[in-house]
């Protein structure tokens, strides 16, 4: 048996660790729909206190609203529970192509392809597009998604100072003869709350030949006049390269991503 008394000892001790460090990590458990007030069971076997949640991204309250889960009751009954397939197997529904057509119309882009998650986009979108004669700049705290998803690239990887321009400018002059240039950022980033510079970043992209990827998670639904996120705020809609954004957040709280942008590259 590969996994020894000894084996078993080290991981034992590596959680202690983490414990010791205070970075150890126990779930709560919710016993009620998620939403601004909660019923949750913490430490396991505990009673239930009801508690106010002020740490999930249910930011307009969708993911238990009645109108959407009579949504996702009337797709049960319509189309089954799942696919059991790869989309490009047989994993491709109708509702799946409709979706992707209203996103594209929302978020004011020229296609878009359904993930997962968002999670599974960044991870799955540099690999696709660019090889080890372009080069990624990305911001110092885009999401740790985007970061994962980059290393999986043979690109050239560079970053930024966050939401630096002068800093963006040098690096978009030091890379001038690559390939590809591709820009990264977060639009909202979700540790600090801050807003891109998109329209300073757009120019830049555009003055220097590079494209420019932006994650919309932490905006989608509820940034910008009507919604459709920092790149309406910041008067850029249709100039963005690539979005990846969730589902899991402002636009119900269910699983699911999407890349979406230029019909070449989606």
């Amino acid at each position: 048996m590969a996994f020894s008394a000894k084996v078993r000892e080290s991981y034992r001790a590596q959680i202690k660790g983490i414990q010791d460090a205070g970075l150890f990590k126990q779930e709560r458990f919710i016993h009620s729909p998620q939403a601004a007030d909660i019923e949750v069971e913490f430490p396991a076997g505990s009673p239930l206190k009801k508690v106010i949640n002020m740490c999930a991204n249910n930011y307009l309250g969708l993911s238990s609203h009645p109108e959407v889960v009579k949504a996702a009751h009337e797709g049960l009954e319509s189309r089954g529970y799942g696919m059991s397939s790869v989309r490009f197997i047989c994993g491709t529904q109708d509702i799946h192509r409709e979706l992707e057509k209203r996103l594209t119309e929302f978020l004011g882009t020229e296609d878009t392809l359904l993930f997962p998650s968002c999670m599974d986009a960044n991870a799955g979108v540099f690999e696709a597009i660019l090889t080890k004669d372009d080069v990624i700049i990305s911001d110092r705290l885009v999401h740790a998604s985007l970061i994962d998803g980059i290393r999986l690239c043979s690109a050239m990887q560079d970053s930024i100072k966050h939401s630096d321009m002068a800093h963006l400018e040098e690096k978009l002059q030091l890379h001038k003869d690559r390939r590809f240039k591709l820009v990264v950022s977060d639009g909202v980033f979700s540790m600090d709350g801050d807003t891109a510079k998109l329209d300073e970043m757009v120019a830049l992209c555009e003055k220097y030949d590079a494209m420019l990827l932006v994650d919309e998670s932490h905006s989608s639904g509820f940034i910008g006049k009507t919604g459709r996120g920092t790149h309406e705020k910041c008067g850029v809609v249709g100039k963005i390269d690539i979005i990846t954004t969730t589902f899991g957040k402002a636009l119900g709280g269910a699983s699911g991503g999407c890349v979406s942008g230029r019909r070449e590259l989606v």
